[in-house]
């Protein structure tokens, strides 16, 4: 099943997917969490969510968008250009009662991978920090560490795409949520955010 998978993202990674994402999906433990919930949760006001594709509200804001979509089990956040879910006071409140992944990449070759629940880092993959400390440092996704080990960042024949593949398809089989071109070309509740290592984060509204 998740080799299915992994070869399913590498097909999206490479031909659908923009080279510098930013891609979170939080579960509640229980009862349902909305899109606005969500929203009030880091900071933002729903009231300034506008309506757009993931690309035109790239074209507006490069890099300063969040598109959110919520289903039955959850709520997905895709910002395209950025890395607004390493910042611990957005993971942090999302995963209240919760699980929520967060991977991000970007053309430079950063990557980083981690899973929180309820409130606390429980685990992650960064395929730049010693393979021996992989397969711990997954935490409860240890259960999918021969498919995070097939990856050698030192072999050049591998698929390129290989990493990213194997967090969005870890992250489809937890929580059933998808990434894919459908889900870039549909309009979504959309956030303005600002983002800086030095003060975290803000929500300014949309320029009318």
């Amino acid at each position: 099943m998740l080799s299915e998978l992994i070869n399913f993202y590498q097909r999206i990674a490479a031909n659908d997917l923009p080279g510098d994402i930013c891609w979170i999906v939080v579960q509640p433990l229980s009862g349902v969490l909305s899109v606005n919930e969500a929203v009030t949760r880091i900071g933002g006001r729903p009231e300034n969510l506008r309506n757009m594709t993931t690309l035109d509200a790239y074209s507006i804001s490069p890099g300063d968008t969040l598109s959110f979509e919520e289903t039955e089990t959850s709520v997905s956040i895709l910002q395209i250009g950025g890395f607004v879910g390493m910042f611990p006071e957005m993971i942090e409140p999302l995963s209240r009662g919760a699980r929520a992944w967060v991977v991000y990449w970007e053309v430079n070759a950063n990557f980083s991978m981690l899973h929180w629940v309820d409130g606390s880092c429980v685990g992650g993959w960064d395929p730049y920090a010693p393979r021996k400390g992989w397969a711990t440092g997954l935490g409860p996704m240890a259960q999918y560490a021969d498919f995070f080990l097939q990856y050698d960042i030192y072999d050049d024949d591998q698929d390129p795409n290989y990493g990213e593949a194997v967090t969005l398809a870890v992250i489809e089989a937890e929580s059933g949520v998808r990434l894919d071109r459908a889900w870039i070309d549909r309009e979504h509740p959309t956030l303005l955010v600002t983002q800086s290592l030095p003060v975290g984060l803000e929500f300014p509204p949309f320029d009318d």
